[in-house]
């Protein structure tokens, strides 16, 4: 091998180290083995309980007995029932089918409260996901109940909006530099032509999650126009499905590395 070769062999293989694995996706699937049922940890007691489905932990505590926060995943189908007790149903009626509909009966994610996070394994980058609202939520925002108001108001023409951002941090348990963000409007009547207001209702497919970045964790912040005393009155909810990611390879080279790799290259061409 020449030194023109060598140089351009060692080059290749520096950038080699950073090439990226086949697409995964997480479903969420085999987590439930019965109909209708859904997990959101034991809240029978205070606990701090996250749960993992491929080497993705989901957030999950109970910080008041009877009251949870973070995630839980359920296969719960009733998109008539209005309020709490339907806490755990997506408004599709079943989880996403990856093209826009929905499959009674298979099983997705649900996300309470702001602060919910999701910590990525080493290496993965997400690439995009599939969301939806809640029939609880769906239905307060569209009708009002004792707690919150009902979008648009009476005439429809009051400017209201629900929406969960999503920050993705450097590290675990949205800790470390923010390395980017996406919004998901899971509701706006901010339209001057009210005809175009919207709550969604059903699967948003492929969202791009590519301007996370290099996160190892996720953050929920929910917000609305919709406030009190207490804070937030709309039913702070987000429901996901089939969750894309990649996985590197081999660990990215650090620079000192791969300059090191540069200089041994053009010293042993200074010899020759």
């Amino acid at each position: 091998m020449n030194v023109s070769r060598q140089c351009l062999f060692a080059l290749f293989a520096a950038g080699s180290l950073c090439s990226i694995a086949g697409a995964e996706t997480v479903t969420f699937e085999n987590l439930l083995t019965t109909p209708e049922s859904y997990y959101k940890g034991d809240t029978s007691q205070i606990n701090n309980d996250p749960w993992t489905v491929d080497g993705f932990e989901f957030s999950n505590q109970t910080t008041f007995v009877g009251f949870w926060g973070g995630w839980a995943y359920s296969n719960t189908t009733d998109t008539t029932t209005p309020g709490f007790s339907n806490e755990h149903s997506a408004i599709t009626g079943g989880g996403s089918n990856g093209v826009g509909g929905s499959v009674s009966g298979e099983s997705y994610a649900l996300a309470f409260g702001s602060g919910a996070t999701i910590n990525l394994p080493t290496g993965a980058l997400v690439e995009s996901v599939d969301w939806t609202n809640g029939t609880y939520p769906y239905l307060s925002m569209r009708d009002g109940d004792a707690f919150a108001k009902e979008f648009g108001g009476a005439g429809g023409s009051e400017s209201d909006f629900f929406r969960v951002i999503l920050t993705g941090y450097s590290d675990v348990n949205a800790a470390g530099a923010a390395t980017g963000s996406v919004t998901l409007d899971l509701a706006d009547y901010t339209f001057s032509d009210e005809s175009q207001d919207y709550i969604v209702n059903t699967w948003q497919v492929n969202e791009d999650l590519t301007p996370l970045g290099n996160a190892r964790s996720i953050d929920l912040t929910f917000q609305s126009s919709d406030t009190g005393q207490f804070g937030i009155n709309t039913p702070m909810y987000l429901f996901i499905d089939n969750l894309q990611y990649s996985v590197t390879a081999i660990p990215e080279p650090t620079a000192a590395g791969f300059l090191a790799l540069v200089g041994g290259v053009f010293t042993l061409r200074r010899r020759r």
